[in-house]
């Protein structure tokens, strides 16, 4: 992102995705929506994004091949879009709001290229594994009600379009820019290639003991910790001066030590952030029912903290404490570890990973003789 779009990310906002990512992992179950950061999907998420991707070009004309297939400008623009609009949240959080703002928010900064660039790419390499999916179907005499699946699929679109106030072609216009007539066999090849990919996913599942033996290998990657932490910021910032930082992070220091010699020496951690949290916040601090201090079912992949890597040293014990000083953020942390464990469906959470990652790498075997060609030039990153 440049600068301007850029929204500088605090402790809060890291803890908050770190939250959401966790509770999206857990609600997913048995269905691959990704396959080698490519979207397969049959819903859409916002509406953040419409035909004006396609701009002037007509829907029937040639925006790229693959194997010398082409690809029209209105089956790039279906699957962009919905690639976009899946990945809206994200781009929502990085103060992208409109399909047009894409143009011009770097992500590449090294190179100069934009967000849109990098759904024009990703895009091409979706469609173009899709391609390869299709024909594996076909060679390996894969079948599917794909009648009964359109259908379903219809009924999502109907549902979009009712709750935008439009009627289904409107909406499929606005999205896309094709009616229901044009985008008919894009839509059955997409439900088709995900299809296949749920069939190759039951194919390649892994099993329990392959899940167990991969948390026996790797358990720092899997377990989930418990924990108390208070932290003591200065406020300071990189405008304040060097004299005001030194001073405050060793005031802030003195008062961080003189708590964690008291946890140290037995005294409960939840009842003196009471007595050392910011004035404001000592009401909840003593609150059991909010206990402000407490983090549960904290993983090394989710969290943030600077403190995390003490958290999942291999001696670390119940009781164990100590005082972490983040220096880029001004702060010291008052840290108490309680316990490390298993979380919860850490196994079946395993399971899909293995299969997730067979089923990519085998997608990646089959589309490895697929070239993309872009005789017009609508590729960035070909050029």
């Amino acid at each position: 992102m440049d600068q301007n779009n850029e929204k500088k990310m605090t402790n809060y906002d890291r803890k908050v995705l770190a939250k959401e990512a966790a509770q999206k992992r857990a609600k997913t179950k048995g269905i691959l929506t990704t396959i080698g950061g490519v979207v397969i999907t049959l819903g859409l998420i916002a509406l953040i994004v419409s035909s004006a991707i396609m701009k002037s070009k007509k829907p029937t004309e040639e925006f790229f091949q693959v194997n010398g297939e082409s690809v029209s400008n209105l089956e790039f623009t279906f699957h962009k879009t919905n690639m976009i609009n899946q990945n809206a949240t994200m781009l929502q959080y990085m103060g992208i709001t409109s399909g047009d703002q894409l143009a011009y928010a770097v992500y590449d900064e090294a190179t100069g290229a934009t967000w849109d660039d990098f759904f024009t790419e990703r895009t091409a390499a979706s469609i173009k594994e899709n391609k390869a999916l299709i024909a594996d179907a076909k060679k390996n005499n894969f079948t599917c009600d794909l009648e009964k699946e359109y259908a379903s699929y219809m009924e999502q679109i109907k549902a979009q379009a009712d709750s935008s106030g439009m009627s289904v072609e409107t909406f499929l216009l606005s999205m896309y820019g094709g009616d229901e007539k044009k985008l008919k066999k894009i839509i059955e090849d997409n439900l088709t290639a995900l299809l296949y990919t749920e069939h190759l996913a039951t194919l390649n599942a892994a099993t329990e003991e392959e899940a167990q033996a991969k948390y026996d290998e790797n358990k720092d990657d899997y377990d989930s910790v418990d924990y108390r932490v208070l932290e003591f910021a200065t406020g300071m910032t990189d405008e304040s001066t060097e004299e005001e930082i030194e001073t405050a992070m060793a005031d802030a220091k003195k008062k961080a030590q003189e708590m964690l010699d008291k946890v140290k020496a037995g005294e409960d951690f939840e009842t003196l952030c009471a007595t050392y949290a910011p004035e404001d916040k000592r009401t909840e601090y003593a609150d059991s029912e909010t206990d402000l201090s407490l983090v549960t079912d904290a993983t090394s992949y989710y969290i943030y903290e600077p403190y995390g890597d003490w958290l999942f040293e291999a001696e670390r014990k119940a009781g164990d404490s100590t005082l972490y000083t983040d220096e880029d953020n001004y702060s010291h942390y008052v840290v108490l570890f309680e316990k490390r464990y298993m979380g919860e469906d850490v196994i079946g959470t395993i399971q899909q990973s293995l299969t997730y990652t067979a089923v990519a790498e085998y997608i990646a075997s089959i589309s490895e003789s697929y070239v993309i060609s872009d005789p017009k030039g609508n590729i960035p990153v070909l050029n």
